[in-house]
Order: structure tokens, then C-alpha cells, then sequence
């Protein structure tokens, strides 16, 4: 192999085609994040219905008090824990297409992508919105000092919840990798 040549794309001796690796790593990735996805929401489910007592269990009494105030309703909480888990499981069986190298994999993975960010910014809305129409309640939240520290966390959580989705739609629309996914089966 000479230096300039990637080790996935090496070319066979018995000269048939070199595949790409990358549908396996990908694959990988997003089956990872599929996964973590979906466990994630299930703490939130367990956790649904917890008083401020059960709270204080985990966490300093002013912090359970905390928590209890500033939690949205237990409908959105269950309806966000619910889309999540399906967006996981979306993920994960697109990211088995890709490791499979199957073109519904592909669309999955975009159909995944294009919902994850829809539903990242919906959420984050929704998030933002409710807090600022009930920080006032909330005992010991100045007004003024808590909305640098959530401008800095929604910035930050917006980089981290959209970063494969936008890798993955830019990814799939690179003209190599079209080309690739053209040749595997449906």
C-alpha cells in the first residue's frame, strides 16, 4: 500500500472492487447513539411521576424543590420521552441498513436526521418558552441571572442534538456517497 492510498479504500489483489468502510463506521455510530437514545428516556419515564420527596432522595432538598417547579407537565414529559424512543429506534435500524449497506438504511438515516431536527428545535422551543413563562415561580431563580446560563446551555445543546443529524444530511449528500449507496441493494 503506498502512502497515499486510504487503508479502507486499499485495492484488492484478486481484483474485484475496494468498498468503503465507512457504511460500517457510521453504521456503528449511529447504533451507538440509537441506543443511548432510547436507555436515556427510560430514566425519564421512571422518573415521570417522582414527588419532591422522592427527589430529595437523590439530590440537596432546595435542589428537589428545584426540580419539581421548574418540570413541565407530565403529558409533554411522556410525549417527548415517547418521540425520543422512537427517534432512537429509527436511528438504529437505519444505522443496521447502513452496516448492511441496504438503501432503505440510507433513507432511514435521513428520514431520522431530517426528524431529529425538526423535533430538536421544536423541544427546544417548547423548553425555552416554558421556562420563561415560569421562571418567576420558580423560588430562588433571579430573573436576571438565570437567562445567561440557559442562553450558554441551549447554545451548547443545540451544537450537541444537531451535529449528526446535519453530519449525516451532509454526508449523504456528497456526490461519492450517493454514487455508493446507488449500488447497494434495496
Amino acid at each position: 500500500m503506498t502512502g497515499s492510498q486510504k487503508p479502507d479504500q486499499s485495492v484488492p489483489t484478486d481484483g474485484s472492487a475496494a468498498r468503503p468502510g465507512w457504511p460500517g463506521v457510521i453504521g456503528t455510530i449511529g447504533i451507538i447513539l440509537g441506543i443511548i437514545i432510547f436507555v436515556d428516556q427510560i430514566d425519564d419515564l421512571l422518573t415521570l411521576t417522582w414527588t419532591e420527596e422522592q427527589w430529595g432522595r437523590v439530590f440537596a432538598p432546595g435542589i428537589a424543590e428545584l426540580i419539581v417547579q421548574a418540570t413541565p407537565p407530565v403529558g409533554w414529559q411522556l410525549s417527548s420521552a415517547l418521540i425520543q424512543m422512537g427517534l432512537g429506534v429509527l436511528l438504529f435500524v437505519g444505522s443496521v441498513g447502513l452496516r448492511r449497506r441496504s438503501r432503505p438504511g440510507v433513507y432511514l438515516s435521513r428520514l431520522w436526521a431530517w426528524l431529529a431536527i425538526g423535533w430538536t428545535v421544536l423541544s427546544m422551543g417548547w423548553g425555552i418558552w416554558w421556562l420563561q413563562r415560569h421562571a418567576g415561580e420558580i423560588s430562588g431563580l433571579s430573573q436576571v441571572s438565570w437567562q445567561g446560563y440557559a442562553a450558554f446551555g441551549i447554545v451548547l445543546a443545540l451544537v450537541l442534538l444537531l451535529a449528526y443529524p446535519v453530519f449525516l444530511l451532509l454526508w449523504f449528500s456528497k456526490a461519492d456517497v450517493r454514487a455508493e449507496c446507488e449500488t447497494w441493494r434495496d
